[in-house]
């Protein structure tokens, strides 16, 4: 089909001119409905996407019955008496971010709000990259089966915070297996 003659056809006739009009409507109704071309102004800055943590508590001390024997046994499960905190956290980091520049040491730092200590992870990637979390530490009394413990999440850079989060998940009953 050749647009030439059409366009050339002067005067337009009215059906030319309607059905211009009619698609130069259709056009900027269809920007102005789905927003047209942004500029994600939150796609410069770190976040911490998601996590999926779960906080297990053992307070069992006991060890299995050997009916004084001596045995070797294979433990799985919780330390007894410890916290364990496992599971995941995505972060994402652009390539073209203003908080954190290309030469910068980026680091993952989990941690309980009732205690001090942390753990840490390193990130070397840019974009969308999930750091696994497991850490073990030695039961301080303070949270019980069944507690609400706050996990910290902070993201840093050469030693600045520049993204951090805070997820509430409760204490579940860490256990732990002997197979002897």
């Amino acid at each position: 089909m050749n647009v030439l003659p059409w366009l050339l056809d002067w005067p337009p006739r009215r059906s030319t001119v309607v059905a211009f009009l009619l698609l130069t409507a259709i056009s900027v109704g269809t920007l102005v409905a789905f927003g047209g071309v942004t500029d994600d102004a939150s796609s410069e800055n770190v976040t911490v996407a998601s996590t999926d943590l779960t906080v297990r508590l053992n307070d069992e001390r006991d060890l299995p019955d050997t009916n004084g024997t001596v045995e070797t046994c294979l433990a799985s499960g919780t330390p007894s008496d410890s916290v364990t905190v496992l599971g995941d956290v995505t972060v994402d980091i652009p390539a073209e971010s203003e908080n954190v520049s290309s030469g910068d040491r980026v680091r993952v730092v989990v941690s309980l709000a009732h205690t001090d200590e942390t753990t840490t992870r390193s990130i070397t990637e840019r974009g969308r990259t999930t750091s696994d979390v497991f850490w073990v530490f030695e039961d301080d009394e303070t949270l019980a089966v069944g507690d609400t413990a706050t996990v910290q999440i902070r993201v840093q850079a050469d030693d600045a915070t520049v993204a951090n989060a805070t997820r509430r998940t409760p204490v579940l009953n860490g256990s732990r297996s002997f197979d002897c």
